[in-house]
């Protein structure tokens, strides 16, 4: 799902001496969906749209916006490796910029906070990072007896050379209490990609690598950010870095933080600019 939105913006002040005051740049935002979800501001079953009215205010400030189906989405879950699946943010970066982006934030809830994470961490090209609610936590998910079975099978699967067979796998929604159960349909090497601790979906250890401002808004009412005080304490520090706490659900984190996001990409945008 993409959506452009532009707005024309009349030049305020006064250069000085003739000098021409410095643009700001066009940014374009890639914003990504949860574990087993779809696109953000996409209605679904329940009638909910999670992230709508973030995606809404960003639009309001005159940022374009590109939401895309990831890989792990209720469609598509674990069809690509985790690594794999930045093909997918780097598809959106390219129409951001085919669209009039000249820099790039990258973004999302959940998963896709996580991912917005990591691929910063790996990846130059973009000037900060939205973090919402980032929850997918393979350490946890490898502590779960049936979890921690199918990794160990999953890995065998890939020794005898059988990584790339698609099998049924458990898999659990560790953002809220008690972890929802469901299963995947994924080759070994996608399972073990995104639930071994020691694998590039486990993001803790790519916290301390990224070297661009980012924003982590975490919800009062969210397990799984017990713990993200700290790990946000992870990140570089950096004068742009914010850490935002709302009265939120997981799934109501963006949405309760759009005002303070907005903020913050105005702020990035001026320190661009200057």
């Amino acid at each position: 799902m993409f959506v452009i939105v532009r707005i024309l913006l009349a030049a305020a002040g006064l250069a000085f001496a003739g000098v021409p005051a410095a643009a700001a740049p066009t940014i374009g935002i890639v914003l990504m969906h949860g574990i087993n979800g779809i696109p953000f501001g996409t209605t679904g079953p329940t009638g909910r749209a999670t992230g709508g009215a973030l995606v809404d205010a960003l639009h309001q400030a005159g940022y374009i916006v590109d939401t895309p189906e990831m890989c792990w989405s209720h469609r598509r879950i674990y069809d690509e490796a985790f690594t794999d699946c930045f093909a997918d943010l780097d598809a959106a970066i390219a129409r951001l910029k085919a669209h009039g982006a000249t820099a790039i934030v990258v973004g999302g809830q959940s998963m896709g906070g996580n991912t917005a994470l990591g691929y910063a961490a790996t990846h130059a090209g973009v000037i900060g990072v939205i973090a919402c609610a980032p929850a997918h936590d393979a350490a946890t998910l490898g502590r779960i007896p049936v979890i921690a079975a199918a990794l160990r099978g999953a890995k065998a699967a890939i020794g005898a050379g059988h990584g790339d067979d698609v099998q049924t796998f458990p898999d659990r929604d560790n953002a809220r209490p008690g972890g929802p159960a469901f299963t995947v349909q994924a080759s070994a090497k996608a399972y073990v990609s995104f639930i071994d601790p020691g694998g590039p979906a486990n993001i803790r250890g790519d916290l301390g690598r990224i070297r661009v401002p980012v924003v982590w808004v975490a919800g009062t009412q969210d397990p799984s950010q017990r713990t993200s005080a700290d790990e946000f304490a992870r990140i570089p520090a950096n004068p742009l870095n914010r850490y935002v706490s709302v009265q939120a659900t997981h799934l109501e984190t963006p949405d309760a933080g759009a005002g303070a996001i907005v903020d913050w990409l105005n702020a990035l945008s001026g320190a661009q600019k200057s």
